[in-house]
C-alpha cells in the first residue's frame, strides 16, 4: 500500500471539509458585516485553518506530535476556536432568538463544558510536554 497516497487522500478529505465551513464563514461575513459578526468568525476561520494546518503537519510527521511548535499551534487553534464560541454566547444571551429561558440555561452548559474541555485539554497537552522535558 502506497502509505504517500493515504495521506494525501487524508489531507485532502479534511481540507475539503474544512474550505466548505471557512467559505460559509466568509460568506456570512460579507451578508451580515457587523462588529459581532467579525468578532465570532474570524477566530473561527482562524481556528478552521490552523487545525487543517496541524492536521496535515500531523498526518506527514506524526512522530513530530510531541514538538513544541505543534503543541504552541494547537493551543493557539483551541484558543481561537474557544474565543470565537464565547462571543457567540455572549450575542446569543442578549438575542430576542434566547427568549425561552432554557436556551439560555443550555448555552451556559454549553459553555461551560467547552472552557472546561479547553482547560482540560490545554493541560494534557502541556503536561504531555513537561513530563518529555523533565
Amino acid at each position: 500500500m502506497n502509505y504517500a497516497r493515504l495521506k494525501a487522500w487524508f489531507i485532502a478529505t479534511f481540507t475539503f471539509a474544512v474550505v466548505a465551513v471557512v467559505i460559509r464563514a466568509i460568506w456570512q461575513i460579507v451578508v451580515i458585516p457587523t462588529q459581532g459578526t467579525m468578532l465570532i468568525f474570524i477566530p473561527l476561520i482562524l481556528a478552521l485553518l490552523g487545525m487543517n494546518a496541524l492536521f496535515a503537519y500531523l498526518v506527514v510527521n506524526p512522530q513530530k506530535f510531541k514538538s513544541l511548535p505543534f503543541i504552541i499551534g494547537v493551543t493557539i487553534a483551541l484558543t481561537a476556536a474557544l474565543l470565537a464560541g464565547v462571543a457567540h454566547f455572549v450575542r446569543f444571551i442578549i438575542s430576542p432568538q434566547a427568549d425561552p429561558a432554557l436556551c439560555k440555561v443550555i448555552g451556559s452548559f454549553v459553555l461551560l463544558s467547552s472552557v472546561s474541555a479547553y482547560l482540560m485539554v490545554i493541560r494534557i497537552i502541556w503536561s504531555f510536554r513537561k513530563a518529555r522535558e523533565g
